[in-house]
């Protein structure tokens, strides 16, 4: 291979390697402990200014029934956008709560949120959502595309 066919190569990989990757459509984080698994999941993975995408918030405890009847919540804060609610609020029923018993019992919480892609002009490429829940954290993030 010539020096010249060498540079042309390098030059070829640095221009790819450069190309930012597509954000995925689905995220998922577990906890540290192991216990709670928290998914952000999206039909698309961009926007465009002023438009909105809707994305389903799943919670699961890994960990099977919890002991105790407890609730909780799950904060979202977007980047370039707002989202709405910023708050999902949830119960998960104890194996311990003898009030509830049968198919009402759940190990997993699903809700949705919407995204709204910021209408101003913006120099960022990439908005985020970022949904916060005890020791962790999921960022869907989301490709802006100018028309």
């Amino acid at each position: 291979m010539t020096a010249s066919s060498r540079m042309v190569l390098l030059l070829g990989l640095l221009a790819l390697s450069g190309c930012g990757e597509e954000p995925d459509r689905i995220v998922t984080t577990e906890t540290e402990d192991g216990r709670w698994e928290l998914t952000l999941e999206a039909r698309k993975n961009f926007l465009r200014p002023g438009e909105s995408l809707a994305i389903r918030v799943v919670l699961e405890s890994l960990a099977g029934q919890p002991a105790a009847t407890f609730r909780d919540t799950i904060d979202f804060i977007g980047n370039a956008g707002s989202v709405n609610p910023s708050r999902l609020t949830f119960t998960f029923i104890g194996a311990q709560d003898t009030l509830y018993s049968g198919s009402g019992v759940t190990t997993k919480f699903s809700d949705w949120i919407t995204y709204e892609m910021s209408t101003r002009g913006s120099a960022e490429r990439q908005g985020e959502v970022s949904a916060l829940f005890r020791d962790l954290e999921a960022v869907l993030k989301i490709r802006i595309v100018e028309d």
